[in-house]
């Protein structure tokens, strides 16, 4: 029979840190685990993930100021559970498990969204309910303890099993890590749970009654969000160095996006798609933060699906004066069955889940999306306002999700370029690439030449886009013989072409692949004095990655050389 804690005799420090050296929540950070499920009645085994993000939040209950640590699963990058956990220390160094907001997402068989359901959720200032020990103050043999007691809904307890192990994870070696047992009255079999000094949990086993694992999850990455940046030495990626699967790094040196260059004075923004390289069916949406409470407004998507919009494409934003501008980005609607669609003339509300209000960017974790009729949704607005500097942490794991960047190309002033990343940086599909969404904010419409060479300089950023650089209908009857990459080629510098004014003696496309390239399409097409990549232009920042001096078919005379705009003469 387990214990329940003493809370009558317990005592707390507001604000006092959770320092427990085998359960330290330090706000900002991420502990990240990835584990496989198998389904006791099909066999089935699915991966799974989850973000332990400890907040700078705070949330009193029972008279207590507990810190916030919200715990998000995903299975595929689908999220599959949102929690908000809340925990304290004691003066004597136990911390304390206070209860949970609980959102579990639940989708049929097809994968599409049906609702949520808050099955486990509990607060100890509900009557009969009692915080308990989520961590002693020292690892201590003897009789199992209470970690939560809502009777019915929560009443899990643990007892310490063994000290001193020695134990390898995803992430890496630990030693001195203590087992302890975890099992509940309301739920057959047990978990084994194992814990690092100076970390918390390291690894998880899900046992069966019969003693078989159903699930098992290890720590396979640590990261901490919010890190301090006095913006002196920032910098601000060029667009067309931007390359499929390149991670921009140093990220909390990169341009924070200026939000005064999203403020409305009652005017209409232009919000322009560029390009974007990325396997995910993205949505762009967008909201208004008012400058100056702080309140975000009801939430709108621009674009339903940027895999299948074309480059060009512009949708104009009224923002209202004293209103910021936000856009985010919805990773993999297509994976949810959520029909954005419906929502393009508003109907999405952030929320704070904790408090019930609405969202402010001044709050310190993401917010909950929900309709008109207050349903919860499994969207997720990845935007990345302040992110590197902790003010507004508007991703589940707080993590940057879009960068301000630069271009060469000529009239591009007062137009703001912002490339997305849609994986969340504690998914091991991360690449940190931040070109899978490319989008252009103007005050006026792009004129068309700007446009045409941004978009450009944006598909020279990566190979073989989805929504990149739009192939055009062309006769081929004139093309020489050769493979289908050749016919697409040749369509290509007919879209490359458009909107400028060059003239060519030899119209004839050449083909050679390039020695070094290690993509799929590694043609290089050249007409006169122009050399073009099949399926990109290949730009001067590539030269040093895969074209090399006499890579170029014998028809291009001379050596390679960069031109005004980008391209470079062969």
């Amino acid at each position: 029979m387990a214990i329940l804690p003493d809370f009558g005799a317990a005592s707390f420090i507001p604000g006092a840190p959770i320092d427990n050296p085998y359960l330290p929540l330090i706000p900002g950070h991420v502990l990240s685990y990835s584990g496989d499920e198998t389904d006791p009645d099909t066999g089935e085994v699915t991966t799974e993930r989850n973000d332990v993000f400890t907040t700078s939040a705070t949330f009193d209950v029972r008279g207590v100021s507990t810190s916030v640590i919200r715990d998000t699963v995903y299975e595929d990058d689908v999220i599959l559970e949102d929690t908000f956990d809340w925990y304290a220390q004691d003066t004597a160094g136990n911390v304390w498990y206070f209860g949970e907001t609980v959102v579990n997402y639940e989708y049929d068989d097809d994968g599409s969204f049906i609702g949520v359901n808050h099955d486990g959720q509990w607060s100890a200032d509900d009557p009969g309910n009692q915080p308990g020990w989520a961590m002693k103050a020292t690892p201590e043999f003897g009789t199992a303890y209470y970690q939560e007691f809502a009777p019915g809904i929560a009443e899990d307890e643990s007892i310490l099993a063994e000290i001193g192990l020695s134990m390898k994870t995803l992430l890496g070696k630990f030693e001195d890590v203590i087992k302890t047992i975890d099992s509940s009255a309301l739920s057959t079999g047990a978990e084994f749970k194992y814990y690092a000094p100076g970390v918390g949990e390291i690894a998880e086993l899900e046992l069966a009654p019969d003693g078989s694992i159903t699930s098992k999850a290890d720590l396979y990455r640590q990261g901490v969000v919010g890190v301090p940046d006095d913006d002196t030495d920032d910098v601000t990626p060029a667009l067309a160095s931007l390359h499929e699967g390149k991670e921009v790094k140093d990220l909390p040196d990169v341009r924070d996006l200026d939000l005064a260059n999203f403020t409305g004075t009652g005017t209409t923004k232009q919000v322009t798609v560029l390009g974007g390289s990325t396997d995910s069916a993205d949505a762009l949406g967008a909201y208004f933060v008012d400058a100056a409470t702080g309140a975000t407004s009801e939430a709108s998507i621009l674009v339903a699906d940027l895999s299948s919009a074309s480059n060009g494409d512009s949708v104009a934003v009224d923002v209202p004066e004293g209103q910021t501008l936000c856009l985010f980005l919805v990773r993999g609607v297509d994976e949810t069955g959520v029909d954005v669609e419906q929502y393009a003339d508003g109907g999405l509300h952030l929320q704070n889940l904790l408090t019930g209000a609405p969202a402010s960017i001044r709050d310190l974790f993401a917010p909950t999306v929900m309709d008109d009729a207050g349903n919860i949704l499994p969207i997720q607005p990845l935007s990345a306002l302040g992110a590197d500097d902790g003010t507004n942490l508007l991703n589940p794991a707080g993590s940057m999700q879009a960068i301000g960047l630069s271009s060469k190309v000529p009239g591009t002033a007062g137009i703001d370029i912002i490339g997305f990343e849609d994986r969340l940086n504690t998914s091991p599909d991360y690449d940190g690439d931040f070109n899978d969404a490319i989008v252009a904010v103007s005050d006026a419409p792009i004129a068309s030449e700007t446009l045409g060479q941004l978009i450009r300089e944006a598909g020279g950023a990566k190979p073989g886009a989805a929504g990149g650089a739009q192939s055009v209908s062309a006769s081929t009857n004139d093309l020489p013989a050769g493979d289908q990459a050749t016919d697409q080629a040749g369509d290509q510098v007919g879209d490359w072409l458009t909107g400028d004014t060059f003239q060519f003696a030899d119209t004839a496309p050449y083909e050679k692949r390039t020695a070094d390239s290690d993509f799929g399409w590694g043609h290089l097409v050249v007409a006169g004095d122009w050399a073009f990549s099949c399926g990109e232009r290949v730009h001067d920042d590539w030269l040093g990655d895969w074209v090399v001096a006499g890579d170029v078919d014998a028809a291009a005379p001379g050596a390679a050389s960069l031109s005004a705009d980008g391209f470079f003469f062969a």
